[in-house]
């Protein structure tokens, strides 16, 4: 919310007491930011409209000490109509691949055991010199120590053939994927700017199926998009009946006001 320019206006009004407001590029800096204000007694507003860096070593204060999720990548290119993500968390910026190898090291011979990889859109991952998400995950899966893997979300346009294989080989990978449809209608999809077509869809849930007989599938879906019809929604119904999700998200479409005068 912070790096809405109207929201910080509306903060400032409204809750003039805040000692600290800082956007999502600046969390790095609060330690630095908490001292000045507790020494000066000066309010600080630290909030940069820039895609932002990647800070490693940063301190995280876990609550499992089993389960461990390891972000991978910040922000996201995709500007689907309804999220805001990219505006407000940047463009996509992934970590080098030997960072977090050695976080998920340092991780299991603390004895974790399953890792969750984080991203906006995980199979977006470039770690440079044609290092790919396919290839993480293979590594990931050679840590000895690591029991499960999972990873969320890929977009379903970017699932490519070499994630589906890397999937398949890598026997930690749980073999239950979180595949966002979002709506089963080719035409709301498009107003979602989501970029790829119920037909397309399903296609890429039989391709998975047919090179990883075991997996299931997890998914998220919004219904009551503006202009979504009845046989939009029976699309929607149409998909879940053929792929048979094993578990499902589901939102009413809630319209965001960004006009502050209202």
């Amino acid at each position: 919310m912070m790096q809405e320019k109207h929201i910080q206006e509306k903060l400032h009004k409204s809750y003039p007491y805040f000692d600290i407001m800082f956007g999502t590029h600046t969390l790095n800096k609060f330690p630095e930011d908490l001292y000045k204000v507790l020494l000066e007694r000066n309010k600080i507003t630290d909030v940069i409209d820039i895609d932002g860096e990647i800070y490693e070593g940063l301190p995280i204060k876990r609550e499992d000490s089993i389960k461990a999720q390891v972000t991978i990548m910040y922000g996201c290119n995709n500007f689907c109509s309804y999220c805001i993500v990219p505006y407000v968390r940047g463009r996509e910026r992934s970590r080098r691949p030997e960072d977090i190898l050695k976080e998920i090291n340092e991780l299991a011979k603390e004895g974790y055991k399953e890792i969750t990889l984080l991203g906006q859109n995980v199979n977006s991952y470039d770690g440079g010199n044609g290092y790919k998400f396919s290839n993480l995950l293979k590594d990931v899966n050679k840590i000895e120590g690591i029991e499960r893997i999972r990873f969320i979300s890929p977009h379903p346009k970017d699932f490519t053939d070499d994630v589906i294989e890397a999937i398949k080989m890598s026997d930690k990978v749980c073999k239950i994927l979180h595949l966002p449809l979002q709506s089963g209608s080719t035409e709301v999809l498009k107003k979602m700017n989501r970029r790829y077509t119920k037909e397309q869809y399903l296609n890429l849930v039989e391709k998975i199926k047919n090179e990883i007989p075991e997996v299931v599938f997890s998914t998220d879906i919004i219904v009551g998009f503006p202009e979504e019809t009845e046989e939009d929604f029976e699309d929607t119904l149409d998909v879940v009946q053929k792929v048979k999700f094993e578990q499902v998200f589901m939102f009413i479409y809630s319209r965001r006001v960004r006009n502050t005068s209202r």
